[in-house]
C-alpha cells in the first residue's frame, strides 16, 4: 500500500516539477537588466570606482557609458535604500577600486516603505548578485526567478514571445539603451497633451513614522561609508516640470532638511540636486514625469562625470 501511494505521488509531482522546470527556463531566457549587469559585475569586478545604487530614476538615469571612472549601476525597480545598504555590505569587499557610492535622495523616497525581506527581487539579487537580502537563511527555492512573482513573469514571458513584445537593449554595463516607448513617446513627446495628464504617479501622503525609520537607516549608511573612507554623492534626478509642483511641501521640506544636516555631518560628501533642472531637460528626455529615458540618462550621466572629476581623485 504504502509503495503504491508513493508511486501515486511520483506520477502526481513529476509532471508538475517539469512543468515548472520548463516555465522557470522560458523565464530565464528573458532579456533582464540582472543578467547583462551580473555578466559585466563578475567581469570587472577588481576595476569599479563608482557604485550607483537607488530605484529605478537611478537605474534609467545613470548610464555608465557616460561616467570616465568605472562605473557599476546597481539601481533597480523599487529600490529601497534597506536593499541599497544591504548590496552595499555584502559586494563591497568586491570592489577593491571603490572610491564612491552614489546614493538616490528623491522626492519622497524617506517617506515610502523600505523593501524588507519579502520583496520579490530578493530572489533575483540572490542568484545574479550572491546577495541575500532575505534577512535570514536561503534555500533552493530563493534563487527561482519565476516563483518570485508569477504573475509579473507570466506576463514579461507572453509579452516577450509575441510579435509586438517590448524591445531591450542593454549595453555592456546593463543599461537599456532603447527604454523609450512609455508615456512621453505615446504622447509624441508634446507638451501641451503632457500638462493634460494631471494624474501620475507621485506620493502625496506625508508618513512621519516612515521618516524617522527610513533616515534612521540612511545616517547609518552614511557612516558605514565614512568608516570606509569612500566619497558619498547624493543625486536627485531630473523631473519633468508638470511633476513639480505637485510635489508636497511638507514632504519636501522634510527630505531636503535630512540632506543639509548630512551635508554638514559628512565631509565626504557631495550633492548633486538637479530635480528641478528644466533649462537643460525638456519632453524628449523623459520616459515619463518622474523618469528620463536613455536620452535624458545620457545627460545626466554626464552632469555627474563632470561632478564625479571635480570631487574624487
Amino acid at each position: 500500500m504504502q509503495r503504491k501511494f508513493v508511486t501515486y505521488l511520483l506520477l502526481f509531482f513529476t509532471p508538475v516539477v517539469i512543468a515548472y522546470c520548463v516555465i522557470e527556463y522560458y523565464t530565464l531566457q528573458l532579456p533582464m537588466s540582472f543578467k547583462a549587469i551580473s555578466t559585466y559585475m563578475h567581469k570587472d569586478a577588481d576595476k569599479f570606482e563608482v557604485l550607483v545604487l537607488g530605484s529605478s530614476q537611478m537605474k534609467g538615469g545613470i548610464n555608465p557609458e557616460y561616467i570616465s571612472q568605472p562605473t557599476l549601476n546597481l539601481a533597480g525597480g523599487n529600490q529601497h535604500h534597506d536593499t541599497d545598504f544591504k548590496i552595499l555590505k555584502q559586494l563591497l569587499d568586491s570592489f577593491p577600486a571603490l572610491k564612491t557610492v552614489v546614493l538616490e535622495t528623491s522626492y519622497s523616497h524617506f517617506e515610502l516603505p523600505h523593501n524588507g525581506k519579502q520583496f520579490y527581487k530578493n530572489n533575483a539579487y540572490l542568484k545574479y548578485y550572491g546577495v541575500n537580502t532575505f534577512e535570514r537563511q536561503t534555500y533552493f527555492k530563493d534563487k527561482l526567478i519565476f516563483l518570485s512573482n508569477p504573475k509579473l513573469f507570466s506576463e514579461r514571458i507572453l509579452d516577450n514571445y509575441s510579435n509586438n513584445g517590448r524591445k531591450y537593449g542593454f549595453n555592456t554595463y546593463g543599461y537599456d539603451t532603447l527604454n523609450y516607448p512609455g508615456l512621453f513617446e505615446d504622447l509624441q513627446y508634446n507638451e501641451a497633451k503632457i500638462s493634460e495628464k494631471k494624474v501620475f504617479k507621485i506620493n502625496k501622503t506625508p508618513n512621519t513614522e516612515l521618516f524617522a525609520t527610513n533616515t534612521a537607516l540612511f545616517f547609518d549608511m552614511l557612516e558605514f561609508l565614512e568608516s570606509k573612507n569612500l566619497n558619498i554623492i547624493l543625486c536627485e534626478a531630473p523631473m519633468y516640470k508638470t511633476y513639480l509642483p505637485q510635489r508636497v511641501p511638507e514632504i519636501l521640506y522634510r527630505r531636503d532638511s535630512i540632506i543639509m544636516v548630512a551635508k554638514l555631518r559628512f565631509k565626504n560628501l557631495t550633492v548633486v540636486a538637479l530635480e528641478t533642472d528644466t533649462i537643460n531637460y525638456s519632453a524628449r528626455d523623459y520616459w515619463n514625469q518622474s523618469h528620463l529615458n536613455p536620452k535624458g540618462g545620457e545627460k545626466f550621466s554626464k552632469q555627474l562625470d563632470s561632478v564625479l572629476r571635480q570631487h574624487t581623485p
